[in-house]
């Protein structure tokens, strides 16, 4: 009888030892996460065009994202990204199928957009109920002018052309402020700021420019000029858990 009680001590005990290994291996694949140095982010844009451009085309809006990497571990300093575009003009023209009759019609809906991709830093205070931030970039600027043809109850599929496109580039500088949310490390932050764009000369059309002759084809005289702007921007960004 003394033997099995000694067994069932022993049983006892290595149960005791199994659960407290299984205990800690359950604490140790629980270990907290932490935030990684990567932040990714969106806006809603509004374009104000500045200078000459301004007497040639008007405001604009459309989206934009940003993705930023803390280049030390607190993210005072970070390299930033960013890209978007803004729709600053449009007209739709209505057009028969055939001159003959009007049974069947078309729209032709012609856009001038412009788009934008900048590489730069940012200097940021990164803690606080409030986070103010600074940036500077070097952007590539694209202008373009495209018209697309479909049915008037969107049962044509679109054939687009693209009438008019230009490259240039611009020195970016910006500001605004960063207003924290949610928990420490799946936090993410509501975003207002404003981005000034020292636009070189570029060759650009503007809403009504495209005329149609007679005979079908098209003329245009495309805009050129410097093409300083500010974009406004409103959105969050979240940073990527680890």
């Amino acid at each position: 009888m003394l033997t099995s009680f000694r067994s069932t001590l022993a049983v006892f005990a290595l149960s005791l030892v199994a659960g407290s290994a299984g205990a800690q291996q359950t604490v140790l694949f629980k270990a907290p996460r932490f935030p990684s140095r990567f932040t990714l982010g969106g806006d809603i844009v509004v374009l104000q065009p500045k200078g000459e451009f301004a007497n040639n085309i008007g405001t604009g809006g459309g989206l934009s994202g940003t993705a930023l990497f803390r280049l030390d571990r607190t993210g005072y300093v970070q390299l930033r990204f960013d890209g978007g575009g803004a729709q600053y003009g449009s007209e739709t023209k209505r057009i028969p199928l055939n001159p003959i009759t009007g049974r069947v019609s078309f729209e032709v809906e012609t856009t001038n957009m412009i788009a934008w991709a900048a590489l730069g830093g940012q200097l940021q205070i990164p803690d606080g109920p409030v986070r103010p931030y600074v940036n500077t970039s070097l952007a590539y600027t694209d202008f373009s002018t495209g018209s697309s043809l479909k049915g008037t109850d969107d049962t044509f599929g679109d054939l687009s052309t693209q009438n008019q496109h230009d490259g240039s580039h611009a020195w970016v500088y910006g500001g605004g402020l960063n207003v924290p949310f949610g928990r420490k490390f799946t936090s993410g932050m509501l975003n207002i700021g404003a981005r000034y764009y020292r636009g070189a000369r570029a060759s650009y059309l503007k809403e009504g420019d495209i005329i149609d002759n007679p005979d079908g084809t098209i003329s245009f005289t495309p805009r050129r000029s410097r093409t300083d702007m500010i974009v406004w921007q409103l959105g969050a960004s979240f940073i990527i858990p680890r």
